[in-house]
Parts: C-alpha cells; sequence; structure tokens
C-alpha cells in the first residue's frame, strides 16, 4: 500500500518552503555611523560628508548600494551621526569624504592622491591606493560602528 500525499498537504509542502526560502533571502539592515574629526570651520562654502556604502567587491568604489550626506554644520564637537538604511544584510563596507569646498567630489593632487579628509569602514588602509573590500568590510549583522576622518589634512 502506498500513501500519496494530497493536494493540501501539497500546498502547505510549497507554502513552506516558500517561506524557508524567503527567510534566507537578504533582509534589509541599518546602520549607524558616528563619524568623528569633521572640520565645521575654515571653508567658504558649508562642506559636507559624503558616506557610500558597497554590499560586495564587484561594485566597491563604483557603485554604492547606499549614500548619504550631511552638512559638517551638523557636528557636534566634531561628530557626526548618520544612519544608512535598508543595507543588504551581508558584509558592507563604507568609504566617507569631508568635501570642503563644497563642489560634490572628492578633490585629488596631480597624481591623484586626495586632498580633502577621507577614511573607510574600520579605518582600513590601503598600499599605494585604497584598501580592498574585505581589508573594509564590516561584519552582516554590525548595526553600529565609528569612524575617524583624520583631524586635519
Amino acid at each position: 500500500m502506498s500513501i500519496r500525499p494530497s493536494r493540501s498537504s501539497a500546498a502547505v509542502a510549497l507554502i513552506g518552503a516558500a517561506l524557508l526560502l524567503g527567510a534566507s533571502q537578504a533582509r534589509a539592515a541599518d546602520l549607524e555611523l558616528e563619524i568623528s574629526g569633521v572640520t565645521t570651520t575654515g571653508a567658504d562654502k558649508p562642506s559636507q560628508v559624503q558616506v557610500a556604502a558597497y554590499a560586495s567587491a564587484d561594485i566597491w568604489l563604483k557603485k554604492p548600494t547606499a549614500t548619504a550626506r550631511v552638512a559638517s554644520a551638523e557636528a557636534r564637537d566634531g561628530v557626526l551621526k548618520v544612519r544608512l538604511k535598508g543595507l543588504p544584510d551581508g558584509p558592507v563596507a563604507i568609504a566617507i569624504y569631508q568635501d570642503l569646498n563644497g563642489n560634490g567630489k572628492l578633490d585629488m593632487s596631480v597624481i591623484h592622491i586626495p586632498v580633502e579628509p577621507y577614511a573607510f569602514s574600520r579605518q582600513a588602509q590601503g598600499n599605494f591606493g585604497p584598501p580592498t573590500f574585505e581589508q573594509a568590510a564590516l561584519p552582516a549583522g554590525t548595526t553600529r560602528h565609528s569612524i575617524q576622518l583624520p583631524a586635519q589634512h
């Protein structure tokens, strides 16, 4: 004698499988950043701190997963708090810079070295260039992180 599942039990099994699959899909996460070392004086134009989050090595420093801009005037004692919402549930790496002259880009010297304050998550530093995604990546599930901009540049 063989037992065949009824149509209703097959439907329940399919719904259960769909729920399990959905549970393993990437969930949105929020990350609160505390950025210290923000300069609040000495610029002709109001400066901004630009924040970019990257979700993989393939898009690192090319196509951000999330971005934020915060006026440096909002800093208290050189510290800004920024919340990035809806990040994928997985490792993310953060790149930030302070746009001191308000031109909307990270200014570089003639030999392509940044001339405005910048930093990466985990205070990662590269050799003769930016750090790798792996050097800057925060572990999955990180909800708070602190980054220190250079005090003077």
